[in-house]
């Protein structure tokens, strides 16, 4: 695959990045939301699987158009959660039940003194879940992540809030240059760049 300037229909294509470096995708601009799920839709149809869309709201039906699988998220946040629950029940009636089971004012040391417990456990359950939700987020969003070869293409600096992008990346089996950005434009994107890597910093 040539790392320098791309041709397509005997021109040569805006370039992102650095043209001596690998190419990591091509990305077309589109102005309208449904224009983009209509182009996701065609590519997902058409057997590319590795590409992303770029939107500056959510857009309905978009993840799955994309046939993105359910996250796990929430299976991770019902387990911090439960954990949590299991950690200060444990830390709470071990100690004042079994460790230690000093009566003090009468208050009782077996599970009918539970409904003492429920603020800590209330406050660790939130606590932790939170905590889950955050850095799972994080994680399963593929960060943290300091930089992106797409940053580097001056319409998504400047377009990224009000216009509508997707990337075919390279890695993809179907991908060839000339047959993506021929897609691209046919499926009606208004602006179609070579996205390259960026140099890499001198050691």
């Amino acid at each position: 695959m040539s790392h320098h300037l791309p041709i397509f229909e005997g021109h040569h294509l805006p370039v992102a990045g650095s043209s001596s470096e690998p190419l990591y995708a091509i990305g077309g601009r589109f102005e309208s939301p449904d224009a983009l799920v209509n182009a996701t839709q065609a590519l997902s149809k058409a057997g590319f699987s590795c590409y992303e869309s770029y939107t500056p709201y959510p857009l309905h039906g978009l993840p799955q158009v994309m046939g993105l699988p359910k996250s796990i998220l929430s299976l991770l946040v019902f387990g911090g959660g439960v954990s949590a629950v299991l950690i200060a029940l444990s830390m709470e009636l071990i100690p004042t039940g079994i460790i230690y089971p000093l009566i003090v004012d009468g208050k009782p040391t077996d599970l009918s003194a539970l409904p003492q417990f429920i603020p800590i456990v209330v406050a660790l359950t939130l606590m932790i879940s939170a905590i889950t939700a955050v850095a799972g987020m994080i994680l399963l969003g593929g960060m943290p992540r300091l930089n992106n070869p797409i940053f580097a293409w001056d319409l998504f600096q400047s377009g990224a809030s009000r216009s509508f992008f997707i990337a075919v990346e390279s890695h993809d089996p179907k991908f060839t240059t000339a047959s993506v950005t021929e897609l691209l434009h046919d499926l009606g994107a208004v602006d179609v760049t070579a996205i390259h890597q960026e140099p890499k910093d001198p050691e």
